[in-house]
């Protein structure tokens, strides 16, 4: 899945970790990915994601490299903003 064509180019796919539990589910309808697992990943930073108070939003390309084993361009890391 590749989504960028240089990193000066790329624009993440932020979603709250509600939509990226549906965009999994609408590419694996048997997928034992959950919406507590995709926050336990961002609090443990194993995938990009950014705060807001209490909500999580994630970097959708983060999640599937890391769910997928695959290497991403970026470092996993949580921003509080």
């Amino acid at each position: 899945m590749e989504t960028e064509t240089s990193n000066n180019d790329f624009v993440p796919r932020i979603r709250t970790i509600s939509q990226a539990a549906d965009m999994i589910l609408a590419a694996d309808p048997d997928t034992a990915i959950s919406e507590y697992a995709i926050r336990k990943l961002a609090n443990k930073i194993k995938i990009r994601s950014l705060v807001s108070g209490s909500k999580i939003m994630v970097d959708y390309d983060s999640l599937v490299a890391c769910i997928s084993g695959q290497p991403y361009s970026f470092p996993p890391e949580q921003i509080q903003i």
